[in-house]
């Protein structure tokens, strides 16, 4: 009876095989998301590339239509001044009017939605959120208001890559890994920095510096960069001066006189 009582229990060779096989099936389950996440992440950069230059495309003729406005206004000395006020007046109406019936998470800049959406405190709808974006910035932006393309190309580039996760039908971590790719590839086309898309999904977006995360983010970056430079030159976003020629030049030195290059 006292052996029994201090008998081993039965040996479970299921049981002792188990954590095991947990951790055999989470490296392939890692290996297979390696594998695909980065072709993916390749193609939320170009269409978050394409959406960034459409923007930049649609703001361009947006500024050289008011700039139009604005040299026919200088005609009328009496009230020319007026016209340029309305239609700043007319483009905060429209922008605001559709961004609070059809998206009000579009409003603002749209990164710190952007940020709740991947701390999965807000959800994405791409389909609302996209196009009133887009059509509430050019309104807002074209027509002469104080704001810039920078926060709505991220927030856009966002959208896009939740559209493209939902329409591949991939998992929710790996979706929102994408939506963060997205938001660092719409900082890269729009500053021509993909380092600084980069950079801002790992400290400010997302902040997680697991190495799925870190390549689709530098994978993404580095398309929409490359689509962005494509399609509009190898143009930086700021000009600056060179100072060291003006210095020269203001010290009497026999060279030419300061001039404002692309650096």
């Amino acid at each position: 009876m006292k052996n029994e009582t201090n008998a081993l229990p039965p040996f479970d060779r299921e049981e002792a095989d188990a954590p095991a096989r947990s951790e055999i099936q989470e490296y392939l389950t890692a290996r297979q998301q390696r594998r695909w996440i980065f072709p993916r992440a390749a193609l939320v950069g170009l269409c978050a590339g394409i959406t960034a230059l459409l923007f930049r495309a649609a703001l361009t003729g947006a500024d050289a239509l008011r700039n139009q406005l604005i040299t026919w206004a200088h005609g009328l000395p009496a009230l020319g001044w007026l016209f340029p006020m309305l239609l700043a007046s007319l483009g905060a109406a429209i922008s605001v009017g559709i961004t609070r019936r059809y998206a009000p998470e579009a409003s603002g800049s749209g990164i710190p939605h952007l940020e709740a959406v991947l701390h999965r405190f807000r959800t994405l709808d791409w389909k609302r959120l996209l196009p009133v974006k887009f059509l509430g910035g050019v309104v807002a932006i074209g027509s002469g208001l104080a704001l810039g393309r920078e926060g709505p190309t991220v927030q856009m580039g966002g959208a896009v890559a939740d559209a493209v996760s939902r329409a591949m039908k991939v998992t929710e971590r790996e979706r929102l890994t994408l939506t963060s790719a997205g938001a660092g590839a719409g900082l890269a086309a729009a500053f021509n920095a993909p380092l600084s898309g980069l950079i801002f999904v790992l400290e400010e977006v997302r902040r997680d510096f697991q190495p799925i995360v870190f390549g689709a983010a530098f994978v993404a970056a580095v398309v929409a960069d490359i689509v962005a430079r494509v399609g509009s030159g190898q143009f930086p976003i700021f000009a600056v001066c060179l100072f060291r020629r003006f210095l020269r030049w203001w010290a009497w030195r026999p060279i030419s006189p300061p001039s404002c290059a692309r650096r």
